[in-house]
């Protein structure tokens, strides 16, 4: 992907959400998983649990390449990164190492199917604060995490 293409995702992520009223608030997140089915059903359980409230919503991006994830974190920094552990070509744990670099306060949950010592303790070497959730989630677990992390008041209700 080219950067006019980064570009052109910012363009559309931050076109996404129009109807906040002026007291409302827009959360921004990033989703990077290498299994788009993953970052969808996160995506969807976010986005159910956001329309139950008028005044917050969320401008969620799922992006499948990490290394096209950086490009896009180097141009747009959002409210909260959500990544696998285990991908492709960058791992999540060195991911959030080099996103810690450009904003190191950014909020950070982790997702993983591989929950050992080592994925704990490399992601906690990263970044001390973030939150490791373990595959599948639950998700009230999930709504959880994004309401600590962003000190929302998400609810999940089946």
């Amino acid at each position: 992907m080219v950067p006019s293409s980064i570009d052109q995702l910012i363009q559309e992520v931050e076109s996404q959400v129009t109807d906040v009223s002026k007291d409302g608030k827009v959360y921004k997140i990033v989703m990077v998983d290498d299994i788009k089915s993953i970052s969808s059903s996160m995506k969807r359980e976010l986005s159910f649990v956001a329309r139950k409230l008028d005044n917050v919503k969320l401008s969620i991006v799922d992006i499948q390449d990490p290394e096209i994830a950086y490009e896009y974190l180097q141009k747009s920094r959002p409210d909260l990164l959500i990544s696998d552990v285990k991908m492709p070509y960058l791992t999540g744990d060195k991911l959030v190492e080099a996103v810690k670099k450009l904003y190191p306060d950014l909020p950070v949950i982790v997702v993983t199917g591989f929950a050992t010592k080592e994925n704990i303790l490399s992601v906690y070497k990263s970044d001390k604060n973030s939150i490791i959730l373990s595959k599948p989630w639950e998700p009230e677990r999930l709504v959880g995490a994004v309401n600590q992390m962003l000190g929302t008041n998400f609810q999940w209700n089946d």
